[in-house]
């Protein structure tokens, strides 16, 4: 049994014969889509949440992007790879992330039901072999309780959800702005939907467009700056003891950026998300490593450009993670 990552039901997958072909589906009547033959178990959910013009879609594009970029060369152990499972990720991999290559930016996600991105990764360094999807949905859906209800419940079954905000974005009030966006989403997911929260769901805030924030501490604009596709690089190296150090650099940079927003009064956010989540943990990202210029990138995209983007990825993946009892116990 898997949970569809295009129903979202828990179902038994079956043979059918289409054409000539035999194919893997889902057993849902009212779903029936054609699954990954390789799709033997649930994979885990990343659900994006932000409102319009926050980045939502600039991030998870430039992470796309950085995974190319890993796929073809040796930052990783070489045997690391990742494949686009279904049409629709093939089609933003080698049309939309192109584009951005190129240095114009992804359009606004349209307010309907999802298609997922779906990626089997292989051989990552200390999470070995996993399936992932992404959800992204229009940051519209995101402003009051009954689109969240008929449109965002994709999202709001995710395993983790990364929390998009750019604070630049937030006017005066950064406090208002997070809290009433989180106070909306909670409202929906548990109210509406009946998901119980602080059982189901890790929430990763993303602090986006953080090369532009001038009220960043030194030390947190040097960890920013730093933090090139090549930090994470295990130099020749498949230990996964490695990749522990960089999570727990991240785990000291997350209590670090909790702080420094509950100094510029975001104290009521912080509390919330920390009462209703199973764990949360706070990143900042410059998803092109500059302000654009209208819809276009003012130089063209280098794999060095963005910073970061691959802090909330390692996060998912550590959130998904089985742990053994030393682990669960005593952290890893």
């Amino acid at each position: 049994m898997i949970c569809c990552p295009y129903c979202l039901e828990i179902v038994n997958p079956k043979f059918e014969v289409k054409g000539h072909r035999q194919v893997y589906v889902c057993s849902n009547p009212d779903c029936k889509r054609e699954l990954p033959r390789d799709l033997k178990e649930s994979p885990w959910r990343v659900g994006l949440v932000g409102f319009t013009g926050h980045g939502k879609t600039v991030y998870l594009t430039s992470l796309f992007y950085t995974l190319k970029v890993l796929r073809r060369e040796k930052t990783w152990d070489e045997t690391f790879s990742w494949l686009g499972l279904d049409e629709n990720t093939h089609k933003i991999m080698y049309r939309h992330v192109p584009l951005f290559e190129q240095s114009k930016l992804p359009a606004s996600t349209p307010e309907n039901f999802p298609e997922p991105a779906l990626i089997q990764f292989t051989n990552i360094p200390l999470f070995k072999n996993c399936f992932l999807s992404f959800y992204d949905t229009a940051g519209r859906v995101y402003e009051d309780i009954e689109r969240i209800t008929e449109m965002g419940r994709f999202v709001a079954r995710s395993t983790v959800v990364f929390f998009i905000v750019s604070l630049r974005d937030c006017g005066e009030n950064w406090g208002e702005t997070m809290e009433s966006l989180i106070e909306t989403y909670i409202n929906a997911v548990y109210n509406k939907l009946n998901l119980d929260l602080k059982r189901e769901q890790h929430l990763i805030v993303v602090l986006t467009k953080a090369d532009l924030l001038e009220e960043l501490p030194q030390e947190l604009k040097r960890f920013l700056l730093e933090g090139l596709y090549k930090w994470y690089s295990l130099e020749g190296s498949n230990d996964k003891t490695l990749i522990r150090s960089k999570l727990k650099e991240l785990r000291r940079v997350s209590l670090a950026l909790k702080r420094w927003l509950e100094s510029k009064g975001c104290g009521g956010f912080t509390r919330l998300a920390a009462q209703r989540f199973r764990s949360v943990e706070y990143t900042i990202v410059s998803s092109t490593g500059a302000a654009p210029v209208g819809d276009m990138l003012a130089t063209k995209l280098d794999p060095e450009d963005p910073k970061r983007v691959l802090d909330p990825f390692l996060w998912a993946l550590e959130k998904n993670r089985k742990k053994g009892l030393w682990e669960k116990l005593f952290g890893g």
